[in-house]
């Protein structure tokens, strides 16, 4: 999945050096999903036929999900003129969509791609001055009440109704990899997909994973370092991804609210979230970056093995607001 104009999200990971030889931890890298990877693993497995099965696992998510192919199953939805047969991946994603897309009160809502389009944020470039009208004439095409899942058909009650999927698409690959990993008997391993993080097992010196948390307002520094342990981390941030518009010099960042249409715009600078997936972790970080962060904390509270960090700016000083858990769950 291609995006343009946005500062990758920086992730600093701290790696023990072992003097125990006898696990073989290996690092895979590459490019995916309009964005880079890096994986450690601990595996006798050869290199290349590891990083051919990874490569592979991408490219089905793309086939899938990517809204810059046009004959993926995502464009075919978005074209069809009220429904198509969709394939597991895309089943998957939708339903996991739909939940958080409930619990967040629709502030997490996959119908927003028509709006990240014109914003010029998403697989369509777009470089007309946005304005008010603009928005209110996609607006009535925002709901994800009004596509539905049938069996493998997708219906959507009007055709101008354009999924993206780009918001949980790098955490749910995240997740398949994971479950590959697993299947194959690997234990130890760190996942990263653009950001998006899945640890399980331990590093070399049979520590937890250690992970910086990137500071937002000065990104040659970090703002905490936490340890996972068998769990995911998203972040997600309006440094991350931005376009300047090319007539006014307006920056707008790549949160749009479902609720108003319009470019997220508070104090909020990033969410990371911890979950037990990385696709909740990916969709919850992207729905609280636009809520009222008093609502965020308390909608994060109420949901078992998830918790947040969100980082603010007031008078140019970083503020931190956590969930219950967030500091017992890091150490």
């Amino acid at each position: 999945m291609k995006s343009i104009n946005y500062f990758s999200f920086l992730l600093i990971i701290f790696l023990s050096i072992s003097c125990n030889r006898s696990n073989v931890y290996k690092n895979l890298n590459g490019s995916a999903l309009g964005t880079t990877y890096s994986i450690i693993v601990d595996t006798n497995f050869e290199q290349k036929e590891l990083k051919n099965s990874i490569d592979s696992i991408f490219n089905v998510i793309n086939n899938s999900m990517s809204t810059y192919i046009d004959n993926s199953v995502i464009s075919k939805v978005n074209s069809s003129i009220n429904s198509y047969e969709v394939d597991i991946h895309f089943k998957n994603v939708f339903n996991k969509s739909k939940e958080i897309w409930f619990e967040s009160d629709g502030f997490f809502d996959p119908t927003i791609g028509s709006l990240v389009n014109l914003y010029g944020l998403g697989s369509d470039l777009n470089y007309e001055q946005i304005n008010e009208s603009k928005i209110d004439s996609i607006k009535k095409f925002i709901g994800f009440d009004r596509v539905t899942l049938l069996d493998d058909i997708v219906i959507k009650e009007n055709s101008n109704i354009f999924l993206d999927f780009n918001a949980i698409a790098k955490g749910y690959s995240v997740d398949i990899i994971k479950d590959f990993f697993l299947d194959k008997g690997l234990k130890n391993f760190l996942i990263e997909v653009g950001g998006e993080i899945s640890v399980n097992g331990y590093t070399k010196k049979n520590k937890k994973w250690k992970i910086a948390i990137q500071n937002p307002v000065d990104l040659n520094k970090f703002y905490s370092n936490i340890n996972l342990e068998n769990m995911s981390l998203a972040t997600s941030g309006n440094y991350r991804k931005f376009r300047i518009d090319p007539i006014t010099g307006e920056r707008y960042a790549h949160i749009v609210n479902p609720k108003t249409g319009l470019n997220s715009k508070n104090n909020i600078l990033s969410v990371s979230v911890i979950s037990n997936t990385c696709m909740e972790a990916d969709a919850w970080a992207t729905a609280l970056m636009s809520m009222d962060k008093q609502d965020a904390i308390e909608i994060i509270n109420n949901i078992n093995d998830t918790e947040v960090l969100i980082l603010t700016s007031q008078e140019s000083e970083l503020i931190a607001f956590k969930s219950i858990g967030w500091d017992s769950i890091t150490n």
